[in-house]
């Protein structure tokens, strides 16, 4: 990875953490996220979430969909219980989000998924009917988890911790940026919002190689004529950086 420039879309504060990791390994880290997450902070928000996470011993599944949504979700279970409920079964989607909850705490199974497709595979053998399943995510995130859950016979909540918004760049951003020689974009919806910025300021950037963390937002990605689209098989640093040292042959 020596001196391979690597434009990172992910949101703060992983889009930090890569870059820190990247420059480990000798690469030169691009920053320009294409993903800026708000949490629920008004008085009436937070007394709900409160609310919901005082149930959260009634359920038997809870699976956490970022990093993001096992930092904050922690947070406040810590407030609402002195010792985490037994009985629950914690999944996080992603190597990375699963260790991020290790690392908190939570004793999360290890990477059962990389992806929606993949958890749901992963829970094939599982008895789903009427077991109580809390995902917790970004509001709107993720919705074929669920609706693959419900069909199984689950019953199925959603904590929704933060909002998903698209940073404001101009087009003095992507005069100014970098060529990178590689991008990594670690969701559908940060694929989409670099295309309407490249569309609209950096056309040739189309050229460039992407990659993604799954099949699904390859697909995405091909129809929105990106001309290099490279599956990682997973969001993390570790999938992506193996994946794009393959790429380039180092």
């Amino acid at each position: 990875m020596q001196g391979v420039k690597v434009l990172v879309t992910r949101p703060e504060p992983e889009n930090a953490l890569t870059c820190q990791a990247l420059i480990a390994l000798g690469a030169a880290p691009i920053s320009l996220p294409m993903l800026e997450i708000r949490p629920l902070s008004s008085g009436t928000e937070l007394a709900a979430l409160r609310s919901q996470l005082y149930n959260l011993d009634l359920y038997q599944f809870v699976i956490f969909v970022s990093k993001n949504a096992a930092r904050l979700a922690v947070e406040l279970i810590d407030e609402c219980w002195p010792m985490i409920p037994v009985g629950i079964h914690w999944l996080g989607i992603g190597q990375g989000t699963t260790q991020t909850l290790n690392e908190l705490n939570i004793p999360a199974l290890s990477n059962p998924g990389n992806n929606t497709e993949a958890m749901l595979d992963w829970l094939k053998p599982v008895k789903m009917r009427d077991q109580k399943v809390l995902i917790v995510r970004g509001a709107g995130g993720r919705p074929d988890l669920a609706k693959g859950l419900e069909e199984r016979g689950a019953i199925v909540d959603h904590l929704e911790l933060y909002k998903r918004h698209t940073p404001t760049y101009t087009a003095q951003t992507f005069l100014f940026l970098e060529r990178p020689d590689v991008i990594w974009a670690t969701s559908g919806e940060s694929v989409t919002n670099l295309t309407t910025y490249v569309d609209q300021f950096d056309p040739a950037l189309k050229n460039t190689a992407l990659f993604v963390p799954s099949e699904r937002v390859a697909q995405l990605a091909k129809s929105l004529r990106w001309n290099q689209v490279i599956c990682a098989q997973g969001a993390d640093d570790q999938r992506l950086i193996a994946a794009t040292q393959q790429h380039l042959g180092r």
